[in-house]
């Protein structure tokens, strides 16, 4: 399968030719109305990228003088190559009648007598047209030019296609016609975006971590749910996704979800994922199948059948408190967004042309506690110190501490600092050094770190105190050193 990540835009510029001329009515268009312009080609970035071949329509030439036998239009294309094998054809090419609308809606163009052009070669990138008959007046006669074939790559890599034209009777320019562009690669049609509404659920302290709150300080409520969506966007034309083969991915700890049936089955309820192939929410949205769910205890994954808006509903179970019969305690966790989204360029769907969209992670929300966390800040990692780092909980209930340390830019966490009991005093400043001698990563030589607890317990109730002890080489002297700078305690 090819990779294909992303693909630069980059403009060309072209410049006007500057060429004295006869007369300065020639244009180039679509149809043969001279003044309606070209109707570009703008396919999908996505679609060209991987084609061998992309053909532009070809425009018509508008001529605004009267040419004779003998006399050459040039055609000089610009940015994307000519496919390598197209071929012009060498078919005589009969003109038409060119119209002009005015301002009152009326045909002012003159009556084309009749040419016709044959292809006389190709150099490089001008291609060049010989006047083969003339039938009288060639004023307002429209040359249908052939579609033309450019290279798929190119043009994407160009992001345009254009042609220049300079007609001449063989002693200068008789029309001229700047670079006109044809063709524009347009942005990428297949995205996907996460909603505005991301997973936010704040878990309650004051519920033993068992529930979901929305925080309210003087009432807080319990939220049964918590959602969010992913919309992937995949229009009619152009690139098509592959049914079946795309997939989107949460990542977060998804541990409190999991249930092992008395056969050791695993299970995980409490993740609901539905889909709208509306987006717009006129259609109902219908449950993923659990066949198309992949679900662990670090991760959900999903097989995303075709474009739409996708919905992730996490249901935690509810507490007693609560008036559910759960006991399981909520992670504070990080949820990260990945989808392998795989297509086709919509024009050759073999197997060896899918392509994986390659979309970056991004967040997908975060469920956070509202409790206490408080950072003390430089902690001397020394065997002749004795960090004293006390917790103080006013509050009427006990909170469960946890805590980490950030050493020289590496973390060390620690799952369990023991429990802050209500109106009691509990030392982890002990706890925490020992872990971190455990762990062997900070160095005991010069070096300082960050330690963090966060106390299951309301942020207000929670407070720090920290100092430390320098014990003397000769063990004759102790020093109490004053309280370390440390951050207040806040609510996550």
């Amino acid at each position: 399968m090819n990779k294909m990540n992303t693909f630069k835009k980059t403009l060309l510029a072209t410049s006007a030719l500057g060429f004295a001329s006869v007369s300065l009515g020639a244009t180039v268009g679509t149809g043969v109305e001279t003044t309606a312009g070209v109707t570009l080609d703008q396919p999908s970035i996505q679609e060209v990228a991987t084609l061998d071949l992309f053909e532009i329509d070809g425009p018509h030439i508008h001529l605004g003088a009267n040419y004779g036998v003998g006399d050459t239009i040039a055609l000089t294309f610009s940015g994307a190559s000519l496919d390598e094998d197209f071929l012009f054809d060498t078919a005589a090419i009969t003109a038409v009648q060119a119209t002009t609308t005015d301002a009152g809606g009326n045909d002012s163009a003159a009556v084309c007598g009749g040419m016709t052009v044959a292809f006389a070669g190709l150099q490089g990138s001008v291609a060049t047209y010989t006047v083969s008959s003339v039938g009288g007046n060639t004023i307002d006669c429209a040359i249908p030019l052939e579609d033309i074939d450019v290279d798929g790559a190119s043009f994407a890599a160009a992001d345009t296609f254009g042609v220049a034209v300079a007609t001449s009777r063989g002693f200068g320019t008789l029309e001229a016609v700047a670079a006109t562009e044809l063709g524009n690669v347009a942005v990428a049609e297949i995205a996907v975006t996460v909603g505005a509404v991301v997973l936010d659920g704040i878990i309650d302290v004051n519920d033993a971590r068992n529930t979901l709150t929305d925080n309210d300080a003087v009432a807080p409520a319990v939220e049964a749910t918590d959602t969010v969506s992913f919309t992937l966007v995949d229009p009619a034309n152009g690139p098509e996704i592959v049914a079946g083969e795309s997939t989107m991915t949460i990542t977060g700890d998804f541990s409190w979800a999991a249930v092992t049936a008395l056969n050791g089955t695993v299970s995980y309820p409490g993740i609901g994922i539905t889909y709208d192939d509306d987006g717009a929410g006129a259609n109902a949205a219908a449950a993923v199948a659990d066949a198309d769910i992949t679900a662990s205890a670090s991760a959900v994954t999903w097989v995303a059948t075709n474009d739409g808006v996708y919905e992730v509903t996490l249901t935690p179970p509810l507490s007693v408190a609560a008036g559910g019969s759960g006991l399981v305690t909520l992670p504070a966790t990080a949820y990260t967004f990945s989808a392998n989204i795989v297509y086709t360029n919509g024009t050759d769907n073999a197997a060896a042309n899918q392509i994986d969209l390659g979309v970056a992670s991004a967040s997908a929300g975060a469920w956070t506690l509202n409790g206490a966390s408080i950072t003390a800040l430089g902690v001397s990692n020394s065997p002749s110190v004795t960090p004293m780092i006390w917790i103080q909980n006013s509050g009427t209930s006990n909170g469960a501490i946890s805590g980490s340390v950030n050493c020289n830019g590496s973390t060390i966490t620690i799952a369990d600092l023991g429990t802050a009991a209500a109106l009691s005093n509990t030392k982890v400043g002990e706890l925490i050094q020992a872990a971190v001698e455990a762990d062997g990563s900070c160095p005991t030589t010069n070096t300082r770190y960050d330690a963090t607890v966060t106390v299951n317990a309301p942020a207000t109730a929670i407070t720090m105190n920290a100092s430390y002890k320098v014990t003397a080489a000769d063990g004759a002297t102790d020093r109490l050193m004053p309280p370390f700078n440390s951050r207040k305690a806040r609510s996550d």
